[in-house]
């Protein structure tokens, strides 16, 4: 399954190490570099964007997820 996640904090690397685990295809969005640095979580994709910015949530392809996950403030 595709999973996008908005937010690459604690709990959506929490989430996302989870679904990986688990054999998920994961992609974790956030606008911070440090949050979304390949090597923080290996095996997902990492997108550097505002979540809250349709062009941003246009680029991660999300009409090709079968589910979003919003983990942000």
């Amino acid at each position: 399954m595709r999973i996008a996640i908005a937010g690459a904090g604690k709990v959506g690397k929490a989430i996302a190490r989870e679904l990986l685990t688990n054999g998920h295809d994961v992609l974790l969005i956030d606008r911070d570099p440090a949050e979304v640095r390949p090597e923080s979580i290996p095996g997902a994709r990492m997108l550097l964007a505002d979540a809250c910015e349709a062009t941003a949530l246009e680029s991660a392809d999300l009409s090709s997820c079968q589910i979003m996950i919003a983990a942000t403030g």
